[in-house]
């Protein structure tokens, strides 16, 4: 949508006779909008012309400039709105006219060839970053399922099971299983959440877990881990990223679980002889806020029959086509409202819950759930 005529030229093509179409618009009147058929094309003779897609400003057209001539000629549908940014004056070309001014005027339509040429060229170079871009973030979500655990941990008398989403094509979500390395019925539960999405969520999530299961591997209990991740964070000043993250260690031979709790949303245990849902509060700040933390490590114990349940706020988070949120106590009401025999069987009702309501509407944030089953004995 570049300037193609000058006055001279516009004057030359018998615009600015008694005869043109000439066409007044005040400052935010709308010319034409996305969808409308293109049955004319227009050029600007005086002031400014702001050409939006979905909203968004994506060029402002100066006396000289051309618009609406692709669709006025493939007879499609115009593919952006175009809006009167101040006072302005147009020329209105009509199809019968448009052919007129060519025969007449071979200049003009060489001018008009070689701005749909320029065009074409600019939307080419576009679809090929675009294209690239698509290409790059595939790779990065490849990369980063490829550090999500491949399978969920199989072991006598406990089930385990696992969802993750990403609202974008990468994202900001964690869970991870470890097994400590000196006790093989030990294992080491991660649920983590970037305070940001995309790449550079994506990026500073694998950094974080990188630098988790180091510590992990040193044999740090759940607090310290935390309060060294977070000195880890606060060290690295270029992150500007903020992480919630739950750690739990799991003894799998007593079901005594210890925990603690980085910013993130409060696990649930559902008690099976009691039949009632405990949440597992264990106060503690993001990590990456404050320089100096003490995390508070907590215990349960997990018996024969119980749940353990880990998610990310995408989960209650979720909104439907009104704008509400899927919130805590419909993912209570889920869990208490059925005996589930298995911990798969929990987590697809909950995922299913969760597609239910939210319907159509595009998810804004990361979706992880974890489901934990001690087997009843």
């Amino acid at each position: 949508m570049t300037r193609i005529f000058n006055t001279t030229q516009l004057r030359g093509f018998g615009f600015f006779q008694e005869s043109a179409a000439r066409r007044s618009y005040k400052a935010g009147e709308v010319i034409f909008r996305h969808g409308d058929l293109g049955d004319a094309m227009y050029i600007v003779v005086e002031g400014e012309v702001k050409v939006t897609i979905e909203g968004r400003t994506i060029d402002r057209l100066m006396p000289g400039s051309v618009l609406g001539e692709m669709a006025l000629i493939d007879a499609q549908p115009r593919s952006a709105a175009a809006t009167a940014a101040t006072d302005c004056t147009l020329v209105y070309v009509d199809y019968d006219g448009f052919v007129a001014l060519t025969q007449q005027y071979p200049n003009f339509a060489m001018r008009i060839m070689q701005i749909m040429s320029n065009r074409l060229r600019r939307f080419m170079t576009d679809e090929v970053r675009r294209q690239r871009l698509e290409e790059e973030m595939l790779i990065g979500k490849q990369i980063q399922l490829s550090l999500l655990p491949e399978r969920c941990p199989q072991i006598p008398g406990w089930e385990f099971a696992a969802l993750y989403r990403a609202a974008r094509q990468v994202g900001g979500d964690l869970y991870d299983f470890v097994v400590d390395a000196n006790d093989p019925q030990r294992w080491n539960i991660v649920i983590a959440d970037v305070t940001g999405k995309g790449v550079p969520a994506a990026l500073f999530m694998a950094m974080s877990r990188t630098m988790v299961r180091a510590e992990t591997a040193n044999g740090h209990g759940p607090a310290t881990i935390l309060k060294r991740a977070n000195s880890f964070i606060i060290k690295d000043a270029q992150a500007r990223l903020f992480l919630s993250m739950f750690y739990g260690a799991l003894d799998t031979s007593n079901g005594r679980f210890t925990f603690s709790n980085g910013g993130h949303e409060w696990p649930l245990l559902w008690r099976a002889n009691s039949r009632t849902l405990e949440i597992l509060k264990a106060p503690g700040f993001l990590l990456g806020v404050l320089p100096n933390i003490e995390p508070v490590e907590r215990e349960a114990h997990i018996a024969p029959g119980d749940f353990l349940i880990l998610y990310t706020d995408g989960v209650t988070e979720a909104r439907n086509e009104a704008g509400e949120l899927f919130g805590e106590e419909r993912l209570y009401q889920i869990i208490n409202g059925t005996a589930f025999a298995t911990a798969n069987e929990l987590l697809r009702a909950i995922t299913t819950a969760v597609a239910q309501f939210s319907g159509d509407t595009l998810p804004f944030d990361d979706f992880t759930l974890v489901v934990i089953r001690r087997q009843a004995l």
